[in-house]
């Protein structure tokens, strides 16, 4: 029997409802987990801590995407999330927006990777060495304020590319600095079945099979029915599997409530039963909460399901 996590990310709110969900609310409720133990809410640390990492590094979320893009980055680099959002007639940033494939100008500056969506990797040559020196702020508290608020500084030539970016109704957050970093590898074998550049990256971090199957995107649109079905095939290989849903974040980022709900359903009516006809132990929990009235994480401890009463991790 293999021990199967579901990780829903971004699942609660403060008006997340369990009884519109059957199939999770059937499950034993084995407590919560504090998922930030102190730190911000954000996937990356938030999920190393489910999988038992005791130190999370900071500053290498960017890296650990370029991991999971597939992306060659240097001992040196600077690395940095950019997340593309739309801005008002009066400057204000709104909601995440498809964003630009090639930069406008200055692309000397970095090394510029679209990532799908509103998602882009900014490598900086040689220039890890900046790294403490910069101040960003992440893209999730930006709607309704200001653009301007959100201009990094510490770094000229990051500087230099928010003004470059910022213009023609968007702009280009720059966040999540980092450099290369290495923790110790999952301490048993177990495998990943996910479509997120940031859950494909950790995979790699802790030296875990990946698998990613066809039509998973990492939003509301991905393919369940295929995950589920890679999650069970995984399952019966290695003792344990960590399914990865993104769907209910990326719907509370665009702040899209009825988005959230339905697609929340649709994991309840699609991927819990045959997880739990299975045999294999089962539990559900979400990395952090995402609240889709603002948009932005929510740092609570998050409630813990699963189908053995006697099952703890």
């Amino acid at each position: 029997m293999s021990k199967i996590l579901c990780i829903i990310d971004g699942m609660t709110d403060p008006e997340f409802n369990l009884s519109q969900y059957p199939h999770l609310s059937g499950l034993y409720q084995l407590g919560e987990v504090d998922t930030c133990r102190g730190s911000a809410p954000e996937s990356l640390g938030c999920i190393l801590r489910l999988l038992g990492t005791k130190e999370v590094p900071e500053r290498f979320r960017g890296y650990v995407e370029a991991l999971g893009c597939g992306i060659p980055v240097g001992e040196d680099d600077l690395i940095l999330r950019g997340s593309w959002y739309r801005v008002d007639e009066r400057g204000y940033c709104v909601a995440p927006v498809a964003g630009e494939s090639r930069l406008p100008v200055g692309e000397e500056v970095c090394r510029y990777y679209p990532m799908g969506q509103y998602k882009r990797l900014l490598v900086f040559p040689g220039m890890a060495g900046a790294v403490t020196e910069i101040c960003t702020q992440s893209p999730y508290r930006c709607v309704g304020r200001p653009a301007e608020m959100m201009k990094p500084v510490g770094l000229p030539a990051l500087e230099r590319l928010f003004d470059w970016c910022l213009g023609a109704g968007k702009c280009l957050i720059p966040w999540g600095e980092s450099v290369p970093a290495k923790i110790p590898a999952f301490p048993e074998g177990g495998c990943v079945v996910c479509g997120t550049e940031i859950v494909r990256g950790i995979a790699r971090l802790l030296d875990m099979t990946l698998v990613v199957p066809a039509g998973c995107t990492g939003d509301t649109d991905t393919d369940l029915q295929a995950k589920v079905q890679a999650t069970l095939q995984a399952a019966e290989e290695y003792p344990f599997v960590l399914l990865h849903i993104n769907g209910a974040d990326e719907a509370s980022h665009r702040r899209d409530r009825r988005e959230k709900q339905a697609f929340l359903k649709k994991v309840d009516a699609l991927v819990l039963p045959p997880l739990l006809r299975s045999g294999h132990g089962v539990w559900v929990v979400a990395d952090h909460g995402t609240d889709p009235g603002t948009g932005a994480h929510l740092g609570e401890k998050q409630p813990r399901y699963g189908n053995r009463p006697e099952w703890f991790w």
